[in-house]
């Protein structure tokens, strides 16, 4: 009896022994940090698309929740109030919430230009312009501006052309397809799908390659910037590395396999049909560039912005703490 009450008690004990074991030897609990990235409806978020759709552990600690903003107006809205932690934003918004907050800084590049002049007249170049009704999208903002600016440096009076703007690319590409304006100035993935529908437009000259002939720069202008929090920047530069990475790595993959780029972007919430996508690739001009190889590039840029209107970067020239240092 004695022996069976000492058995049964060792067994106890050991068990209970085993059981402090195993809780010491647990791993502490992690907290997770929660970071939001953004970008508007089109070449930005399907710069996202693969992350946003196979939403891989970039960093151990760490739930990214993407989201796509429907009209620059929110996305500005946002921004400006500092809710994204990392956001795709046009650049001359990068430079605006820097001037405003002092604490959004720019990564890097996800897109050069990807505007075309296209008609369905017989034009060969900007010269043929003259006298000619021309669309284009936001008056005194950066499309138009980036036009102006192409146009004033090939010595062409920008008043001999008669500008039709409308507000959105969404407006310019109707009036376009159905023959009521035969030339403008049309972004991708719109241009691909205004192609489909009117056979007789081509392309003429892409803004990218114009503006590598009025610049230094062999990669033509920044479109598309991301950019960070500089405080979430300071406190996870771990993340940030690895984050930039990720990007750089999907938007080659993206390149690479067209039309799942666009079933990726649909199921993210693109409004851009998948086979459009698929085709508009091609001339997406989309590939990550880090600001450590682009500052030039920005600089030019906003120094043109600024001559042509203050107010497109936010009143006054960003300062070299707008470039992110981390890399």
């Amino acid at each position: 009896m004695k022996k069976s009450i000492t058995l049964l008690l060792s067994i106890l004990i050991g068990g209970t022994l085993l059981v402090g074991c195993n809780q010491t030897k647990e791993e502490p609990v992690v907290e997770i940090k929660n970071v939001k990235v953004t970008a508007p409806d089109g070449l930005p978020a399907i710069s996202l698309a693969k992350l946003a759709k196979e939403d891989p552990e970039v960093m151990k600690g760490y739930k990214i929740e993407y989201s796509i903003e429907a009209t620059s107006d929110s996305l500005s809205t946002t921004v400006m109030k500092q809710e994204p932690d990392i956001a795709v934003v046009p650049s001359n918004m990068a430079a605006m919430a820097y001037n405003k907050t002092s604490n959004y800084q720019i990564l890097g590049t996800v897109g050069m230009g990807s505007f075309y002049l296209v008609s369905s007249e017989d034009i060969n170049d900007f010269d043929d312009l003259l006298g000619k009704e021309v669309g284009n999208t936001g008056k005194g903002l950066t499309p138009d501006i980036t036009v102006q600016t192409i146009l004033k440096e090939k010595n062409i009076n920008t008043k001999d052309v008669n500008f039709n703007y409308v507000n959105a690319m969404s407006e310019l590409v109707p009036l376009m397809a159905t023959g009521k304006l035969n030339t403008g100035f049309v972004a991708e993935p719109a241009l691909t799908g205004l192609m489909i529908k009117n056979e007789n437009i081509k392309i003429i000259k892409g803004l990218n390659d114009a503006w590598k002939e009025i610049s230094d720069s062999k990669t033509g202008y920044p479109q598309s910037t991301l950019i960070i929090k500089s405080d979430f920047a300071r406190e996870n530069p771990e993340f940030v590395k690895s984050f930039t990475e990720e990007i750089s790595n999907g938007i080659k993959w993206l390149n690479e396999n067209s039309k799942d780029a666009g079933i990726y972007a649909k199921e993210f919430g693109v409004s851009t049909e998948p086979t459009v996508i698929e085709k508009a690739m091609e001339r997406a001009n989309l590939e990550f560039v880090r600001i450590s190889e682009m500052q030039k590039e920005y600089d030019d840029y906003y120094q043109k912005l600024f001559d042509f209107e203050p107010k497109t970067v936010g009143g006054k020239l960003p300062d070299e703490g707008i470039f992110y240092k981390g890399e």
